[in-house]
């Protein structure tokens, strides 16, 4: 007999609400494209200082300046989440594999 008041569990339930684990690949890519849009993004801000402002955005210089940030944010969001970086997210993988790779080397006994 089951006292009102306290929860019921509901296997079912709670397995179909459970969250599966990150993989590990998948991890991985997101940092590496994380990291390529970071780059990116501070590449864009520095050559941005060198171009004079047009007025496009306003003569104020916080405005002008979160509306060039927002639009820079937004270009390379689009081009790292498409895949159309640099290729810098690609190679940081494939470098992370290899040092993994060549890690387990090291850890596996010799027989």
């Amino acid at each position: 007999m089951i006292s009102p008041g306290l929860p019921t569990v509901d296997p079912l339930g709670q397995a179909q609400g459970a969250k599966t684990l990150p993989d590990p690949e998948e991890k991985t890519d997101k940092a590496a494209r994380q990291f390529e849009g970071l780059l990116m993004s501070l590449v864009f801000q520095t050559m941005r200082k060198t171009v004079q402002p047009s007025g496009l955005f306003g003569d104020s210089g916080s405005t002008r300046s979160t509306y060039e940030y927002l639009m820079d944010q937004a270009v390379v969001d689009r081009a790292v989440s498409a895949g159309h970086g640099w290729g810098l997210a690609d190679r940081l993988k494939a470098s992370w594999a290899r040092h993994e790779t060549h890690n387990l080397k090291k850890e596996l006994p010799v027989s």
